[in-house]
This record gives structure tokens, C-alpha cells and sequence, in this order.
């Protein structure tokens, strides 16, 4: 398992992995919308991500063609043609209820991450793709959402089925493994 990949067992494991290793970030899509059915299982794989409490994420499904538009024109990140967008949600003043600030602050946010990874690692099983959108004003989003204020926008995920044959994006990202304290390589530990 020199690369973190299982070498032999279990079908399920090697099928989990299999979905981290198709993982992509889509730009260019066809302009059919999803079907429902889609959408709603990538609803369903947000949903099992983990959530410090209930109640606290919320999630848009947006589908009419003229809103897309207008989040494509009104966000900067949004550089692709995706029919459809899912907009992942926290509900702040419950976080703030039941954790405090640094539930605001912090864990609303991993939360939302979560949701937004299990969505692009369902995605591929489900021969659609995805794009993780970071780049907006939260108050133009709201707005365009008609999200209260108490409601914050986290994660814009742009989800299409991606066109056939596009150039592969840049193989993913290998981050530096420390072993026990920083600066301590994790492979010279092994």
C-alpha cells in the first residue's frame, strides 16, 4: 500500500478507493441538466457526511436554467457551463446556539467540506461531474438564494455530466506527510 491505495481484499475497500481515485474537478459539461434521480443521490451523499449537529446544514438544489445563469454572472469561481448547481448551507445562529463562536467559525466550515468531498467522491460513481466553487460574495449569494441572514452559503458545487474526451485536469494534489511533529517526513518513518 506504498500509495495509500489497497493492493488486495476486500471489493467494497477497493471500490471506495476506486471512487477517491476518479475524483474530479469538472469545468466543461454538457448542457443536459441531470436527471432528479442523480441529483437527489448527491443529495443523499451530502447528507451522510458528518455534521457537528443536526439541523445546522442545508442544502439548495438549483436547477432552473436562469438562476444558474445569474450565479455564473454573479460569482467569479463559477467558470464552467454546469446546468445544475447544489449550494451547501449553515445555518449559524442554531451553530452558535449549540457550539459557540468556533462552532460558527470553524465547524459549520469543516462540515460543509465534508459534505461538498462525499458529493464529488459520489459524483463519478454516478457518471456525473462536479466543480467546487469558493469564489462569491456571500451576500450576493444569499441574495440570488433568498437565504436569511442567518443562513450562510459554504460550498457552491457545480454538477453536470462532463463532456467525453476534455483534457484531464492536472493529477492530483500530494501534500507533505509529517510523522509526529512537523518537519519529520512521514515516509522516512516507514
Amino acid at each position: 500500500m506504498a500509495d495509500g491505495r489497497p493492493e488486495s481484499g476486500n471489493k467494497v475497500v477497493h471500490a471506495v478507493f476506486d471512487a477517491m481515485r476518479r475524483r474530479r474537478m469538472h469545468r466543461v459539461f454538457t448542457p443536459d441538466p441531470p436527471d432528479p434521480d442523480i441529483l437527489d443521490k448527491l443529495v443523499y451523499a451530502a447528507g451522510r457526511a458528518q455534521v457537528a449537529r443536526p439541523g445546522i446544514r442545508h442544502l439548495i438544489v438549483v436547477t432552473d436554467p436562469r438562476l444558474v445563469r445569474t450565479v455564473r454572472q454573479a460569482c467569479p469561481g463559477f467558470v464552467n457551463n454546469a446546468p445544475a448547481v447544489i449550494v451547501i448551507c449553515s445555518d449559524v445562529a442554531k451553530a452558535r446556539e449549540v457550539m459557540g463562536p468556533r462552532g460558527v467559525e470553524v465547524v459549520t466550515r469543516l462540515d460543509a467540506g465534508a459534505a461538498a468531498a462525499f458529493v464529488t467522491i459520489a459524483a463519478p460513481v454516478l457518471g456525473i461531474g462536479v466543480c467546487k466553487v469558493t469564489s462569491w460574495t456571500e451576500e450576493v449569494v444569499q441574495a440570488i438564494f433568498g437565504l436569511p441572514e442567518h443562513v450562510r452559503p459554504e460550498v457552491l458545487m457545480a454538477v453536470g455530466t462532463p463532456v467525453v474526451n476534455h483534457p484531464k485536469p492536472v493529477k492530483g494534489f500530494h501534500p507533505t506527510v509529517h510523522h509526529n511533529r512537523y518537519g519529520q517526513d512521514w515516509s522516512d518513518s516507514r
